[in-house]
């Protein structure tokens, strides 16, 4: 099944996959209509740091190791996206710092993906980030990770789609609901219970809740600062930092004793930072078995599949939007296509395939 242009076109979700996605099929001159379940800056997007990290992403996060090419393919559509958006994009760089075991480490696992981090001295990490830890003298830095501030772009998306003549519903679409669509499905829902049973293919994701840490009276570092077990970066004014990765929970309630690994992190970051002062943000991301999304045809007639971004959904959706409206439209969805199709992880005799 295809939809040419001037066909109606439903997208179930209003992140960042959602709305990327939506907007490309109505640059393909879609009719597109988007059914939010939340307000965009209050899904798992609007709460996000907003990386787009490919190298230390794929360093720091063992599944998405394997992928740099992919994380790299999705990072390089982003300038287009954004110069279409009219939204800035943070091409400065990131830099880690942290006990000399850790850094060590993390050097060896960039050399190893085939990175070369530059080697920078205590002068530049106490410029981009008054207040560091005096023990860490030295950092990596890399120009392969940029940023992009996430309730900004959503904003972006939204009104970009609406130039396009799309439209946004707001309303918690149940599964009868969505069945009697009478038009193409895209779910980029994230972890939605209610929604699980329209593709057999959902079955593989697991959620991750993700808590981020702000506060607004101390400025945040000149660039993203990675560091062991956390990252700190400037977001609306203030400093933020991240995040928790808590598989298999769902709610959205702040947990201050599952923060504990984080708050530890910074501190060790900043130790003049004082304790009290952060606000809590949650999110709950999906995640496949890979780290990888899900994006294409599902194996149900007329439902297409832009979910399970784990922790690189703003990486990664520009990728994903472009292999979704391919698959909608019945083009080639290109070289990375079948890495991501929402199939290879369906059952054949008790056997998965990835």
């Amino acid at each position: 099944m295809s939809a040419q242009g001037g066909s109606s076109i439903v997208v179930v979700g209003a992140g960042v996959f959602g709305l990327t996605t939506a907007v490309r099929l109505a640059e393909a001159g879609l009719k597109v209509r988007v059914i939010a379940g939340a307000p965009p800056g209050e899904t798992a997007s609007g709460v996000a740091a907003g990386m787009l990290a490919p190298a230390f992403e794929t360093a720091l996060d063992p599944p998405g190791g394997a992928s740099l090419p992919l994380m790299l393919a999705a990072r390089d559509l982003w300038p287009a996206l954004a110069e279409r958006l009219g939204v800035a994009l943070d091409r400065s760089g990131a830099a880690a710092a942290g006990p000399a075991g850790w850094l060590d480490d993390l050097e060896v696992r960039l050399a190893t993906l085939g990175l070369q981090p530059e080697a920078v001295g205590r002068a530049d990490l106490e410029a981009w980030a008054p207040g560091m830890n005096p023990v860490f003298g030295r950092g990596l830095m890399t120009r392969e990770d940029w940023r992009i501030e996430p309730r900004l772009a959503l904003a972006a998306l939204v009104s970009r789609l609406t130039e396009l003549g799309g439209r946004i519903d707001h309303e918690v679409l149940s599964a009868e609901a969505a069945l009697a669509i009478q038009a193409p499905l895209v779910l980029a829902t994230g972890i939605d219970q209610r929604l699980s049973r329209l593709a057999p293919e959902l079955a593989a994701l697991e959620p991750i809740k993700g808590q981020i840490l702000h506060r607004n009276d101390r400025p945040g570092p000149a660039r993203v600062i990675r560091t062991e077990g956390a990252y700190a970066l400037a977001s609306g004014g203030g400093l933020l930092a991240g995040a928790t990765m808590e598989a298999g929970r769902a709610d959205r309630i702040p947990d201050r004793g599952a923060q504990a690994g984080l708050r530890s992190a910074i501190a060790g970051l900043f130790p003049s930072l004082p304790t009290a002062g952060w606000r809590t943000r949650v999110g709950v991301r999906a995640a496949s078995p890979d780290g990888l999304p899900l994006a294409g045809c599902s194996g149900r007639e007329g439902l297409f599949l832009a979910v399970g971004a784990r922790r690189n959904g703003w990486l990664l959706a520009p990728l994903v939007a472009d292999i979704v409206t391919a698959a909608v439209t019945g083009k080639d969805g290109g070289p990375w296509a079948s890495r991501l199709d929402p199939s290879r992880f369906a059952r054949d005799d008790g056997e998965g395939r990835a």
